[in-house]
């Protein structure tokens, strides 16, 4: 077994710990067995270092099983690694968009000008050890020395805890990892929502939940203020914006100072105001009507933001207006997607810009949402990106008669049931719920 060390601190840090994850899945003669969760900690410095060096580094382990050779495999990673955008460069101890290392390989001590395994200094370092021993927690450490033949947990037991941040380079485990769907956390600022209405309508509310979110596991956080709730009244484009622009402006200023710099996304289906957030730096557009109004379509085309673009047959959804009962939903969902597709990139969108939400609850029954979910990988073969909005819906009446606001645990099991699917994203309430769920049975699922 070959135990690989990813780490970045530079830019979109998680994004490129994920693409070398995949990019190390296709490696010809490797497969990839388990993947740990993801650590932060300090960037480690050598003396007089710029201040601009001194960036937190996100980091995770990978085991894996290869027929290649040492340096064979050390040259595919180095190739990962500048594809990705890290070129060859003589600071040793500078910045990296992305770093990958061979921790270990079984009992083999390599010690060479290109290439040494282990490190010497592996047991001193929580974010390299720890993730190791998430992945390989029996490997016994090689080298001479106190930790000569004791296995990588029983080495990372001095630390104490993986997640107070006691440990050297203030290291900690953190709920964000790079093998399952990123969380997209749902911020209504509305108050009529049909499970959180009216909880964060101030500025200061809203802001506060969106660092929760953030720190609860969150990567994209989605706000809305105009509910789409069956009963619920539409809102005028003057009083969306009211809601927004205090909240948006505030992120704006903000977004950089978290620990993990989120992706913004409004849910809007109006161009006004799609225009004025795009002018606050958001990342996404959310647009629950799938693009329609020709208007938000002229406008995001001179943009490059993320378009969600979702299936409806009416806002808010009635339940008049539903897909035939007797035919396979996901097929319908799919043909309209195909269609709606061909008429945006017409249009100048490209694809590669979309993100695919079947609109689960909007214009299906109960029944139909459920089958929808069932074989959401079905969509990914549209050839983009794919998010499921499950969370707490009133198709869920199916199986509890719980209060929408009481559905995160058949929420959850959907969820689980997700990330065995090529989707990308899972829109839900409570985040945290999620991502310690998710995080624990992506790791029962990959061991």
């Amino acid at each position: 077994m070959v135990i690989l060390g990813l780490g970045s601190n530079v830019g979109d840090k998680l994004s490129h710990l994920r693409k070398a994850l995949i990019e190390i899945k296709k490696i010809n003669g490797l497969t990839v067995d388990r993947v740990s969760p993801v650590y932060l900690s300090d960037a480690l410095l050598p003396e007089n270092a710029p201040d601009d060096w001194n960036s937190p580094y996100l980091n995770a382990a990978i085991a894996c099983q290869t027929s290649l050779e040492s340096y064979d495999l050390l040259n595919i990673l180095k190739n990962i690694e500048w594809s990705i955008g890290r070129k060859p460069e003589a600071r040793h101890w500078g910045p990296r968009i992305l770093d990958i290392d061979i921790l270990a390989w079984d009992d083999r001590i390599i010690h060479s000008e290109k290439l040494t395994v282990p490190h010497q200094s592996l047991q001193e370092r929580p974010f390299a050890l720890w993730p190791l021993a998430d992945v390989a927690p029996f490997w016994t450490f090689p080298l001479p020395g106190s930790n000569h033949g004791k296995t990588a947990s029983e080495i990372s037991e001095d630390w104490g805890s993986r997640f107070s941040g006691e440990a050297p380079f203030h290291t900690r485990q953190i709920h964000q990892r790079m093998d399952t769907p990123r969380l997209v956390g749902i911020l209504n600022i509305t108050p009529d929502s049909f499970s959180d209405g009216g909880n964060f309508l101030s500025p200061e509310n809203a802001f506060k939940q969106v660092k929760h979110l953030i720190d609860s596991g969150a990567e994209v956080i989605d706000i809305g203020a105009e509910s789409t709730a069956p009963r619920a009244k539409p809102v005028d484009v003057d009083t969306e914006w009211k809601r927004l622009e205090p909240v948006l402006s505030l992120l704006n200023k903000e977004k950089n100072n978290f620990t993990i710099t989120p992706k913004i996304s409004v849910d809007t289906r109006h161009a006004a105001i799609a225009a004025k957030a795009i002018e606050l730096n958001i990342d996404w557009i959310n647009d629950v009507t799938g693009l329609q109004d020709p208007a938000m379509c002229e406008m995001l085309t001179d943009n490059s933001v993320d378009i969600v673009m979702m299936h409806h047959l009416s806002i808010p959804p009635s339940r008049e207006k539903i897909l035939p009962r007797n035919q396979n939903p996901a097929n319908v969902l799919y043909q309209w997607g195909e269609m709606r597709l061909e008429t945006l990139t017409k249009k100048g969108i490209d694809s590669s810009r979309i993100i695919f939400d079947p609109g689960i609850g909007f214009g299906k029954t109960p029944e139909q949402s459920f089958s929808l979910i069932q074989q959401a990988d079905v969509f990914k073969k549209l050839g983009t990106r794919v998010l499921i909005g499950h969370s707490r819906k009133s198709f869920l009446s199916l199986f509890t008669n719980y209060p929408f606001a009481e559905r995160d645990v058949e929420t959850l099991a959907i969820s689980l049931a997700l990330i065995k699917q090529p989707v990308d994203f899972i829109r839900v309430h409570n985040v945290e719920f999620h991502s310690r769920g998710i995080k624990l049975a992506s790791s029962i699922l990959n061991s």
